[in-house]
């Protein structure tokens, strides 16, 4: 699918498998060189978009019947409806959420204060997960939903059979929220 101008996207930094910062390349776009998944099961279909990792949902399973047999030009143009006015920034979303988007978030620097004590996220935990939530939610988000934060450190704890202490755990929300707060004015 050609594109009528040429368009940039910055992928995300993140930290690889050594513990350094990775900055990928930019990526440009002058074709959209696409794959088509239709999947019967899930009564879905997908566009992959080469360079792109993650899917974009063009017809869901409340769709998918009505649709029936679609032609090429169709789901096309439900591509192009789906990719809107900035195709640039469809596109980057499309890519995952890392903690390095945002280095003065309250999630990121709650995640580095709780890693300096030594407690490490791991692929099974929601560590991760929680931290973007609050960076993409932002400060004043996390400052009405404390609660919901303390929980999740609280469940992950007892995952990892670490003492709680709720008191400590509010005070070091607390901070990294004012630290967020800090360095994002």
């Amino acid at each position: 699918m050609n594109l009528a101008q040429e368009i940039a996207i910055q992928p995300p930094p993140f930290t690889d498998h050594n513990n350094k910062l990775v900055q990928p390349n930019l990526i440009k776009f002058k074709t959209l060189n696409v794959s088509y998944i239709d999947n019967p099961l899930s009564k879905s279909v997908y566009a992959q978009i080469q360079h792109i990792p993650n899917r974009l949902l063009l017809v869901d399973k409340n769709e998918y019947d009505i649709w029936g047999d679609y032609t090429q030009e169709q789901i096309e143009n439900r591509l192009l409806e789906k990719l809107g006015d900035d195709i640039g920034k469809t596109l980057r979303s499309l890519f995952p959420k890392t903690l390095e988007e945002y280095p003065n978030g309250p999630g990121t620097i709650l995640a580095n204060m709780i890693s300096s004590l030594g407690i490490k996220s791991n692929p099974t935990c929601s560590c991760k997960k929680h931290a973007i939530e609050m960076n993409e939610n932002g400060v004043e988000w996390c400052e009405n939903n404390m609660e919901t934060i303390i929980a999740w450190l609280a469940e992950e704890s007892k995952k990892r059979k670490i003492p709680f202490v709720k008191s400590l755990a509010t005070m070091v929300v607390k901070r990294a929220i004012r630290r967020s707060k800090q360095l994002q004015s």
